[in-house]
């Protein structure tokens, strides 16, 4: 599981931003808790954490990162990945609300809290919210959408083939939270996570 995940989170963060080609000075490294030791404190060391519960953290939220940072100006920052909501046996937020058993589960579960993982880094390299309800799907698609986020196909069960790679990219803001026009959630992350 730990693999899945991190695969995943290696794909949204790092090598789609190096596929872009927005950015030849474009850094980042990217670590796991069974694997490296913790350097957080450390400059230039973001985390998110993956675990926990909504009773243990206090706050009502499957993710939350601690600011939304465009320019990336402050590279020390924390985020939550809470795994209570994701793990009910049902429920919109569920990820079991997507398995059967023509899943193949430990793909569609690591590729899902990578992309939640994905997005909480999107909000503290920079990423706003954007709209949820239309037709692209983003990793930086606000709450309230979970099948588009988790990236379940149209057949509706995850870890099928017809599942699509959500990623960053160009999509407009989240009309409720006050802005209007376009942002470039790759484009935006490419540009100010740099050497």
């Amino acid at each position: 599981m730990i693999d899945a995940i991190v695969a995943t989170v290696e794909e949204n963060l790092r090598q789609d931003m190096i596929a872009s080609g927005l950015n030849r000075r474009f850094n980042l490294r990217i670590l796991n808790s069974r694997d490296h030791a913790d350097p957080f404190g450390q400059a230039n060391v973001s985390r998110v954490i993956i675990g926990g519960t909504i009773d243990e953290s206090g706050i009502p939220t499957i993710g939350i990162a601690q600011s939304i940072d465009p320019g990336n100006f402050e590279t020390e920052e924390s985020a939550l990945v809470l795994l209570d909501l994701l793990s009910e046996p049902t429920g919109e937020a569920s990820l079991n609300t997507y398995l059967t058993a023509a899943s193949d589960r430990i793909g569609f579960i690591g590729r899902a809290v990578g992309n939640v993982t994905a997005h909480e880094a999107g909000h503290f390299f920079g990423d706003w919210h954007v709209d949820q309800f239309n037709e692209h799907a983003n990793l930086m698609d606000q709450g309230g959408n979970p099948a588009l986020m988790f990236g379940v196909g149209a057949d509706g069960i995850g870890g099928t083939a017809d599942d699509p790679d959500v990623d960053f990219g160009e999509d407009v803001f989240n009309p409720g939270e006050g802005f209007t026009g376009l942002e470039n959630t790759l484009g935006r992350i490419a540009l100010t996570v740099t050497r």
